[in-house]
């Protein structure tokens, strides 16, 4: 927590930073959250038992990657990027 004098401080250099560049704020918008990929994650499950059957232990290191991918894939989002700021 920000001491009322620290407080004072950053909003004079916010409010110069924004003075000096009024694009500041759209520019350095969070990303949005990106939707889970459900069928990807599961195209990456399924194919894990084909990996390990072909690739042997290459295909079973492969189908661990594939799987930490899918988990990622299934609860965070993931792929594209953010679309660019449009100015308002």
């Amino acid at each position: 927590m920000l001491s009322s004098h620290d407080r004072r401080q950053f909003n004079v250099i916010v409010a110069g930073l924004l003075a000096e560049d009024p694009d500041l704020g759209i520019r350095h918008r969070p990303p949005a959250p990106r939707p889970p990929r459900p069928l990807l994650a599961a195209a990456l499950w399924m194919s894990m038992p084909f990996l390990v059957t072909v690739g042997g232990w290459t295909g079973l290191l492969v189908a661990v990657v594939a799987a930490a991918y899918g988990v990622h894939l299934w609860s965070r989002g993931g792929g594209g990027a953010p679309p660019p700021p449009t100015r308002d």
